[in-house]
């Protein structure tokens, strides 16, 4: 993206003639906000794009809406094929809305893959998956490991071949929500980090763009090699525990988008898997300590 000129940028997204390339899959994407424009020419300056072609998954957009309420507490809404799905969000919220609309559309229409609610991450050719609910840290521990020299794969989805058995890439911005956002900030100054959302109904929230050499590998997929379930616990000892195959596989239940799609023969997909794979819970305060240990079972 980063080699079209800013006016060819511009007017490509702002005509809906802007496809944005991620390997598993491709994204047509326009907005009339310059926030969100601007806003994706830093953070996606990496991925290939392609203009004008009719072949491409998903047609996004956030706009304005057509009411009143263009010029009276102005809003952004979110539309896939020119439909709304959902409410809009106050316009200051317009590029935070792009990202949860697009995994929104990959989550609830994109079923050739088994998904599921998890971060993933990839060194020396093991991926690792992070599942986790709000609030367990996981967008800062990947964050962390994506600018230390792991390979991301994702923040926010680890999509499963049950036919190769293989993690497959979709490689996209990290969210990083309220203290976090100083944090990795502090961590890593050279990391580029989106302007911040603030008061949005996950709190304040920003983007991290992924490291250059993740995106360039978005099609190369990973062999799974560990589960693990990071909790984040302020001031607590970095502990690791082993977790039982029936405990992996009902999180992982509760952590898929699409598991009842596939029935039994998800299910048997999983099982088969786990017995091969390392499966860890792991409660933390110190990101670096849990990098160290998660560093040496990967270099093992």
């Amino acid at each position: 993206m980063s080699e079209l000129a800013d006016t060819q940028y511009l007017n490509a997204v702002k005509k809906s003639e802007l496809n944005i390339e991620f390997g598993l899959i491709s994204v047509n994407v326009s907005s009339s906000f310059s926030q969100v424009t601007k806003t994706i020419a830093e953070l996606y300056r990496d991925y290939k794009v392609s203009l004008n072609s009719d072949w491409f998954d998903f047609n996004i957009s956030v706009e304005r809406p057509s009411n009143f309420r263009r010029f009276f507490r102005p809003q952004a809404v979110f539309k896939l094929d020119g439909h709304i799905p959902f409410k809009p969000l106050p316009s200051a919220h317009a590029y935070p809305l792009f990202e949860w609309g697009m995994n929104w559309c990959v989550a609830n229409f994109y079923h050739k893959y088994l998904i599921f609610h998890a971060a993933v991450l990839e060194k020396n050719g093991k991926a690792v998956i992070f599942p986790a609910p709000p609030g367990s840290g996981k967008s800062t521990l990947c964050a962390s490991l994506a600018l230390s020299g792991w390979r991301l794969l994702s923040d926010e989805m680890a999509v499963l071949d049950i036919e190769t058995g293989k993690v497959l890439p979709f490689v996209r911005p990290i969210c990083l929500k309220n203290n976090s956002i100083s944090l990795v900030k502090d961590w890593f100054p050279e990391a580029f980090i989106s302007d911040i959302a603030t008061d949005t109904q996950k709190g304040d929230v920003a983007h991290v763009r992924p490291p250059t050499d993740s995106v360039r590998r978005c099609e190369e997929s990973a062999d799974l090699f560990a589960v693990v379930f990071p909790k984040y616990v302020a001031n607590s000892p970095t502990e690791v525990f082993s977790m039982t195959q029936i405990s992996t596989l009902n999180m992982l239940i509760e952590n898929a988008f699409n598991f009842d799609l596939f029935g039994h023969e998800g299910f048997e997909f999983i099982s088969s898997k786990l017995p091969n794979l390392l499966l860890l819970e792991a409660t933390y305060s110190n990101v670096d300590e849990l990098r160290n240990i998660l560093e040496s079972e990967v270099n093992n």
